[in-house]
């Protein structure tokens, strides 16, 4: 199978990328800040370039396209707002079209857990519906714009397509904003941890090999024209986050600070998360619980460990 993964040199999309070669299928990276000696073969292209990314596509001819580039970054988008928007919404726009341009069988896309900010209260399915009032957050909102361009291209251009929402991802190489690279980042240099906020909040955070599995999974026909949420095995409070990596440091000083940056970000608070629909259709579930792969990531940085 032919694969292009747009974002393929960013951590999920890298992870992805190497897993879609190991399987033998014939992987194009696009991205930006691709380079040669990447191990991969790709092409640097800005997302919004629809012109070149059209080109690009065309000459590949790919028949699944995993589409992950955008800003990820809570923070960016909400320092950049425009940028990002323009990045996420428009970039997004930009994909689908070259990909229908392209005849491509199928665009698998990356979404974010971030969209049931935008949901009421309790059990959350695939069939929940957005709220008027929005998640709180632009980059809520351009994942929302994300999901909603990629019905309407299977609307009007019959364009095949599938939607994954994801939790907080980690494992080696993660994104260092992520509440647990920083801590470990932290722990490293002797603390303090910092929380920002009262850590009360929870993730069900998912390890990125359990991920990538879903990614693989989705390539099944019944996933066409799906939505599927996507959970790590058990939800677990920042401050229990925390309180692992710095028992596992030996006990480091952990603090809790106000951060005006971090406001409208997500919040689980009375949201129940079903993924049965992904058990159920894909015979998808993850394996690698917290613990665990806190430890894999430890090992993989060379980090030992001294536990209280």
């Amino acid at each position: 199978m032919r694969c292009i993964v747009t974002g393929g040199s960013g951590f999920i999309g890298g992870h992805l990328a190497r897993r879609l070669q190991q399987m033998q299928h014939q992987v194009l990276v696009v991205d930006k800040v691709w380079q040669p000696n990447s191990g991969l073969a790709g092409v640097a292209v800005e997302i919004c370039d629809l012109s070149l990314l059209t080109d690009v596509f065309k000459s590949f001819n790919p028949d699944i396209v995993f589409h992950l580039a955008g800003v990820a970054d809570a923070r960016a988008v909400l320092a950049y707002p425009v940028e990002s928007i323009h990045i996420n919404i428009v970039g997004t726009s930009c994909v689908l079209e070259a990909a229908r341009q392209a005849e491509v069988k199928r665009v698998i896309l990356a979404s974010s857990s971030w969209v049931y900010n935008a949901m009421p209260v309790g059990l959350i399915d695939e069939n929940e519906a957005f709220l008027p009032s929005g998640g709180g957050h632009i980059y809520t909102s351009t994942m929302i714009a994300r999901e909603l361009l990629a019905h309407d291209f299977h609307r009007l251009y019959h364009l095949p397509f599938t939607l994954l929402r994801y939790s907080p991802v980690y494992g080696p190489g993660m994104w260092p904003g992520l509440a647990l690279s920083s801590f470990i980042q932290a722990a490293q240099a002797g603390g303090p941890l910092v929380i920002f906020g009262d850590g009360q909040d929870s993730r069900a955070f998912i390890y990125v090999d359990d991920l990538i599995n879903a990614f693989i999974a989705a390539l099944q026909t019944v996933a066409s024209n799906q939505v599927y949420n996507i959970e790590g095995p058990r939800s677990i409070t920042i401050n229990e986050l925390a309180t692992h990596v710095s028992d596992l440091f030996g006990g480091i000083k952990i603090v809790h600070r106000a951060e005006s940056t971090r406001r409208g970000e997500l919040h689980y608070s009375g949201r129940t998360i079903s993924c049965e629909k992904i058990r159920q259709d894909l015979n998808w579930m993850p394996h690698v619980d917290i613990d665990e792969g806190i430890l894999h990531v430890l090992k993989e940085l060379g980090i030992p460990i001294r536990p209280v």
